[in-house]
């Protein structure tokens, strides 16, 4: 009704709405976006679930090309690229190979003389029974429990050999079949370390869309960033923690210490349970050794030496800036990828989860409104920026 008391006639038109803010509309269409991309993510790993050797040979071969590349890349600075990755593959495995060889030696020989040991420290268990149960009586627990313990080990240890004898035949042909799987995994890392630059940028050129190419740039540097550097890192960090474990265990006049130092290398595979599972047996062996506390105590103060090497000094500088994330994202990933994919969940965990925290990250920052450069930048610089925070650096 106007001023005058008269009511305006109407004229047809449609009612004019009022536009609903872009911050509604994008806390609308982001609870869905997530559900589409988790339903995406399932589809996936069902996928995956169904294709798992597959799957598996093709990471190795990817992992074993981040390896070698920047190798290749050096030799290639004076050679063709052909005859550059040919020099990275040969000197990298001669060198693998050699050191495993000298290695395996040595712990097959000091193998050998555990296995010669073994009544001895059974028979020195023995003798140790009574004093371990005094010490332990005070706490609740009954006597008798070590005895108890020895004969379930030995009724342990007879059944895996009796399981052992009587899967040898399939053990063998599944040997065989791992050698045709490694010598694959060998040729398809070496397609994808002369080929994976063309690969990457073909995709780029597939994909319609200046947005949906940027994407793929950010997806090529976060996973160059992430897959790249932790397969680097892990290398190196775990060949130093092998080297002053076996070093440290030998000036402490431990036995076996290149058999524990090998076992300390490949336990650093596994994130955080490793160094005390290579720990506790290093431990063990130096308490049937010198039947005395003050040795094994050293080598226990040792172990938490080379740990806080590890987690405080070496490790956030290595592996940090490759994954970027904060120890306890790592622990939750490695329980969540042993839990659902075995001992291979837990090699991979870290990686896959600095690629998702990488991604999402990346995903945020394009959802609020960031340009292609802002998101490229923040994915491949996020996780340094964070290690050095975490190591003192910064």
């Amino acid at each position: 009704m106007s001023p005058d008391g008269s009511v305006p006639a109407y004229d047809g038109g449609v009612p004019e709405r009022t536009p609903v803010p872009g911050a509604w509309l994008r806390a609308l269409v982001l609870p869905l976006i997530v559900l589409a991309w988790l339903a995406v993510l399932v589809l996936i790993g069902w996928l995956l679930s169904h294709l798992t050797r597959t799957v598996l040979l093709v990471v190795l071969a990817a992992v074993l090309a981040f390896a070698f590349t920047p190798l290749a890349n050096f030799f290639g600075r004076r050679a063709p690229r052909a005859l550059a990755i040919a020099l990275a593959y040969i000197v990298g495995l001669g060198v693998v190979f050699g050191f495993g060889a000298y290695v395996v030696a040595t712990a097959v020989a000091q193998v050998t003389t555990l296995v010669g040991n073994l009544p001895d420290y059974a028979q020195q268990a023995q003798l140790l029974q009574p004093q371990v149960e005094s010490l332990l009586t005070p706490l609740g627990v009954q006597p008798g429990w070590v005895a108890e313990l020895q004969r379930q080990m030995l009724a342990e240890l007879q059944t895996a050999a009796t399981a052992v004898a009587r899967d040898l035949i399939p053990r063998i042909a599944e040997f065989f079949g791992t050698v045709v799987d490694l010598v694959l995994v060998l040729i398809l890392s070496i397609y994808l370390c002369s080929n994976g630059a063309r690969i990457a940028e073909w995709l780029r050129t597939q994909l319609p869309g200046r947005r949906t190419s940027a994407r793929a740039r950010v997806l090529v540097a976060v996973v160059n960033r992430v897959v790249g550097g932790y397969v680097r890192g892990v290398l190196v960090l775990a060949l130093l923690i092998g080297v002053l474990v076996g070093a440290g265990l030998a000036v402490l006049g431990v036995p076996y210490a290149v058999l524990l130092g090998v076992l300390a290398f490949f336990m650093e595979f596994v994130p955080v349970l490793g160094v005390f599972i290579s720990g506790a047996a290093a431990v063990l062996i130096a308490i049937v050794e010198f039947r005395e506390p003050v040795r094994p105590l050293i080598v226990l103060g040792y172990f938490v030496f080379v740990h806080i090497i590890e987690g405080d000094v070496v490790g956030p500088r290595i592996m940090g800036r490759a994954v970027g994330i904060h120890p306890a994202t790592g622990l939750i990933a490695l329980v969540a990828g042993t839990e659902l994919f075995g001992i291979w969940g837990a090699l991979f965990a870290a990686p896959l989860a600095g690629l998702l925290q990488s991604i999402l990250v990346a995903a945020w920052i394009e959802f609020r409104g960031g340009d292609a450069q802002e998101v490229l930048q923040a994915a491949t610089s996020e996780a340094a920026e964070r290690a050095e925070e975490r190591a003192g650096v910064a």
